[in-house]
């Protein structure tokens, strides 16, 4: 029992613990988490894009936030930035038929979040091991306006076999900034994305690179920013996933969820057939409860109700077996078992039957007639 008590006053230490460690970390979440996705036109952190949205809407372009390919028709350019949530075939396949219309697509990010759409143009995005800061533009076709340097931060190559890619940015002969042709459009592919954050965006080269991007865009194109991709759901509100992978609240409820699934991890038991404590062991067995019963029903001497037992057995036996009534006499019933079962023992029957209804037996008696009617019985 104390020990007991040990182990429910150590879960307790460890659950209030898990609470306190839980209030702590959520605290910390609330403070140190941005409420809005990175790469968000809606986020003014450091990794935002509100920057570059407010600088294209005072250049007088209209700008417009995409939250489905459904609500691609009125868009000249689209911006993709780092997708949170990867775009389907359909709607790859809608973005590229809108593509070839004309229209102009900015792909910007890691080779997992936009390889998938780029595979409809035969191009894909490779890491790269190590890339310097600062890049330069390898020829003279980023010109308007022109520029030397800008701080790139580029983590990905492009590979592809299309001959209509002009290169414009190298990280020694891997290029990272690339244009081609779909159709009557085009597409940007940059294999980084710190140009086009809030915090890259003030450098005066960033800022000449995407002057150079929009430089052939009229000035009354309407400009749209992908938000479906950073899980912003339809009529400005934020889906599910936004929520939860990227506010604070929906994080203290994932760290609510991960902690309490380490708590019953490090606290249940494994799978398998568990070992039995000692105290566990010292529980009785249900055959010792059976042999205590026929113990006493030895002693009390009572052989002839232990003889109306079995033959109440009997009888229920042989009535659902032969669907005769149980209550009939011995000797109608034997003829009604005959009648129905020729391969019954009707000798064999009369004598159990002769034998349960007498009134005084030896030990010896009592044994051989329970185990005759248990031998009968097995033949039924």
């Amino acid at each position: 029992m104390i020990a007991a008590f040990r182990r429910l006053e150590t879960d307790f230490k460890i659950l209030a613990g898990a609470l306190v460690a839980l209030t702590v970390l959520i605290a910390i979440g609330v403070l140190i988490t941005p409420e809005t996705p990175p790469l968000s036109v809606r986020s003014d952190g450091p990794y935002g894009a509100m920057a570059l949205r407010l600088w294209v809407e005072r250049s007088g372009f209209t700008v417009r936030e995409v939250l489905t390919m459904d609500e691609l028709d009125p868009v000249d350019v689209l911006f993709i930035l780092e997708p949170y949530t990867l775009r389907d075939e359909t709607d790859a396949y809608t973005l590229q038929t809108w593509v070839s219309k004309g229209n102009t697509l900015v792909i910007a990010g890691s080779p997992f979040a936009v390889n998938n759409l780029l595979t409809h143009y035969d191009v894909a995005l490779r890491y790269l091991f190590e890339s310097p800061g600062t890049l330069q533009p390898a020829a003279p076709t980023l010109l308007n306006p022109a520029f030397d340097a800008f701080r790139a931060e580029a983590f990905a190559r492009i590979e592809t076999e299309r001959e209509n890619v002009v290169y414009h940015v190298y990280v020694d002969d891997r290029p990272v900034l690339a244009s081609l042709n779909e159709g009557d459009g085009q597409v940007w592919i940059f294999g980084g994305l710190r140009p086009f954050t809030n915090r890259g965006i003030h450098d005066l080269g960033s800022a000449r690179l995407i002057a150079n991007i929009m430089a052939s865009i009229p000035p009354d194109a309407v400009i749209g920013f992908d938000e479906g991709i950073h899980g912003l759901g339809t009529l400005g509100g934020e889906s599910f996933n936004a929520w939860l992978f990227g506010t604070s609240p929906g994080l203290g409820v994932l760290l609510i969820f991960g902690l309490t699934l380490l708590w019953l991890a490090l606290r249940g038991r494994r799978f398998g057939r568990p070992i039995p404590l000692p105290d566990d062991r010292l529980r009785r067995e249900s055959v010792e409860y059976i042999v205590a019963m026929a113990t006493l029903f030895r002693r009390s001497g009572q052989r002839t109700e232990m003889f109306k037992h079995y033959e109440h057995q009997l009888r229920r036996r042989l009535s659902e077996r032969y669907a005769i009534d149980p209550r009939m006499d011995a000797a109608e019933m034997v003829k009604a078992v005959v009648y129905r079962d020729s391969t019954v023992d009707e000798a064999a029957l009369r004598d159990l039957f002769k034998n349960l209804a007498r009134k005084k037996l030896s030990e010896a008696e009592l044994v051989k007639t329970v185990a005759d009617l248990d031998a009968f019985l097995k033949t039924l």
